[in-house]
């Protein structure tokens, strides 16, 4: 994986966020996941842009590595363009938004 651009809701506010978000990376590396391009965190929601379209197994490992830090939605998307959302909304990754 080359490096991952990590950006979260009022990270000025709730520096934490970054932190998780490093740590997520971090756990999604020593799970073999790669060709993620950026993390985001939004209010507890996960957003996952990857370089290409990834595994069902890779999506089912990102959201659970998720999941186990207690936060149950996550959006993910390949170069911005929304693939599966649990929750819509805004692009994070410049794309068209989450239904």
């Amino acid at each position: 994986m080359a490096e991952v651009k990590i950006t979260a809701n009022q990270s000025d506010e709730e520096g934490w966020r970054i932190e998780r978000l490093e740590e997520i990376r971090d756990l999604m590396l020593e799970k073999g996941l790669k060709n993620v391009l950026a993390l985001h965190d939004h209010k507890g929601n996960l957003f996952v842009d990857w370089s290409e379209m990834p595994s069902t197994d890779n999506l089912v490992t990102a959201t659970k590595i998720w999941t186990d830090k207690g936060e149950p939605h996550s959006n993910h998307s390949v170069r911005g363009r929304p693939l599966i959302w649990d929750m819509g909304g805004y692009n994070p990754f410049g794309g068209p938004s989450f239904p």
